[in-house]
C-alpha cells in the first residue's frame, strides 16, 4: 500500500524506482476513519515517495517537494530527470506556476528550481520528445471555482486550449507558446507522444456559463493530435462514451502506439468546440454503482494507428484520475478518487492508499486487435 491515502499526485519512473509527489487527502469518509484509523490525514502533500520496482520493496520518502504543498502539478520525464510545474491549494496564491526538477545522483536525490511556467496552471498535460517538453491545456483555480476559457481574471482567453514548448537543454529561453489546440479548452486531459506526434485526449471544461445558466463541469470528448514537424492540429476520434477526467502522465503508451485511459467521470453535459452544450452520450462502467458516485471503472485504449478506442479489462473499483504510469507490458496506478471499496478483501478509501500494478498484453499478438 501507499505510506497514506491521497489523489492527484504526479511523478515516473527513474532509475526503475517509480516516484509520486504531492497530492491532497480530504481527511477521509466516516469509514474510511473506522477501517484505517490514521491513513487518511487531512491536507496537501509536499511530501515525496519511491519504491524500487525490481524487488517490490516498501515506500521510501524523499526529500520534500520545495514548494507549497499542492495538488495537480504536471509532470515530464526527459533522461534521467522529472520537471514538476503547476498544481493547486486551498491558500493564496491557490494556483502555482514555479518548477521544480528532480533527479538522482550518486549522493542522493536533488531538486532544482525551474523556469516559472508563464501563468498559474493546474492539471496540465505534458509530454516528453527528445529534449523538448510540450504543456498543452490546463486550468486556473481562485479557491472558488477552476477556469479554461480564461484564466481566473477573464484576460487570458482559450487557457485550456494553450500550448507550450520548452527546450530542456536551452532552460534559459523559457516557454515559449505554439499553435493552440483547436478543440475544447480543458484539463485533467491525457496527452502522450507516439512517432513523433502529439495526443491529446478527453478530459473536462473548468466552471461552465453559457447564456446566464450555470452548466458546472462538462466533459470534454474531442480529441487532437499535434505534428511538430508541420506545427498542425488534427482532429482525431471522439471518444465513444463521454467520459473524462483521465491521468495526465509520465507516460501512457504500450508498445508504442496505445494510449491507456484508466478511471474517469461523466459529468452532466458536453462542451464542444463549436462552443455547444450537448448532453452525455454511452453508458459507463461502475464497480459500485450502488454509491452513485459516478465515477468509472473503465479502461479506454486509444490505438494510435487505427483512430479507434477500444477498452481493457475494468479497474477492480471506481476511480478518477489516478496517477498513472505505464512502463514495457505493466501498468502502476497510485491513489486517486474513490467512492470506497474493497480490493482483494482490503478497504481502501475515499482518497485511497491503494497501489495497483496490471500486466498489459495483446488480446491477439501479431494482429490488429
Amino acid at each position: 500500500n501507499l505510506p497514506q491515502g491521497f489523489q492527484d499526485s504526479d511523478g515516473g519512473i527513474l532509475e526503475n524506482r517509480l516516484i509520486t509527489v504531492c497530492g491532497f487527502c480530504s481527511g477521509g469518509l466516516d469509514r474510511d476513519n473506522q477501517e484505517k484509523p490514521g491513513v487518511y490525514p487531512r491536507g496537501f502533500l509536499q511530501k515525496g515517495w519511491s519504491i524500487d520496482l525490481s524487488n517490490g520493496g516498501t515506500w521510501e520518502p524523499i526529500p520534500d517537494f520545495p514548494g507549497d504543498a499542492r495538488q495537480g502539478l504536471s509532470t515530464a520525464r526527459v533522461g534521467d530527470a522529472l520537471f514538476f510545474w503547476g498544481g493547486f491549494s486551498y491558500t493564496e496564491p491557490y494556483c502555482y506556476r514555479n518548477g521544480w526538477r528532480l533527479s538522482l545522483r550518486h549522493d542522493g536525490w536533488k531538486w532544482d528550481p525551474l523556469p516559472d511556467y508563464p501563468w498559474p496552471i493546474a492539471s496540465a498535460a505534458m509530454v516528453t520528445i527528445g529534449t523538448k517538453i510540450y504543456s498543452v491545456g490546463g486550468a486556473d483555480y481562485n479557491a472558488e471555482a477552476f477556469f479554461t476559457d480564461t484564466d481566473r481574471s477573464g484576460t487570458l482567453n482559450h487557457l485550456g486550449a494553450r500550448f507550450l514548448v520548452l527546450d530542456t537543454d536551452h532552460l534559459e529561453a523559457g516557454w515559449k507558446e505554439l499553435a493552440r489546440c483547436p478543440g475544447t479548452p480543458r484539463w485533467v486531459h491525457a496527452a502522450a507522444a507516439v512517432d513523433g506526434d502529439i495526443y491529446v485526449i478527453g478530459g473536462a471544461t473548468g466552471n461552465t456559463v453559457r447564456d446566464g445558466t450555470n452548466y458546472g463541469y462538462c466533459t470534454v470528448v474531442d480529441n487532437w493530435k499535434y505534428d511538430p514537424k508541420t506545427s498542425t492540429w488534427t482532429r482525431i476520434r471522439d471518444l465513444p462514451i463521454s467520459s473524462g477526467n483521465f491521468p495526465r502522465s509520465t507516460n501512457l503508451v504500450f508498445d508504442d502506439r496505445y494510449l491507456i485511459l484508466p478511471g474517469g467521470y461523466q459529468y452532466g453535459s458536453v462542451l464542444t468546440p463549436e462552443d455547444d452544450i450537448t448532453q452525455p452520450y454511452g453508458t459507463t462502467s461502475h464497480a459500485l454503482p450502488e454509491h452513485k458516485s459516478g465515477l468509472c471503472n473503465d479502461v479506454f485504449v486509444y490505438d494510435t494507428q487505427r483512430d479507434l478506442f477500444g477498452t481493457a479489462d475494468k479497474l477492480p473499483m471506481d476511480n478518477n484520475v489516478p496517477m498513472t504510469v505505464v512502463q514495457g507490458d505493466e501498468i502502476y496506478l497510485l491513489g486517486g478518487e474513490t467512492g470506497g471499496g474493497v480490493v482483494e478483501g482490503e478497504y481502501y478509501g475515499h482518497h485511497p492508499d491503494l497501489f495497483l500494478k496490471g500486466m498489459v498484453r495483446k488480446i491477439h499478438p501479431g494482429t490488429n486487435p
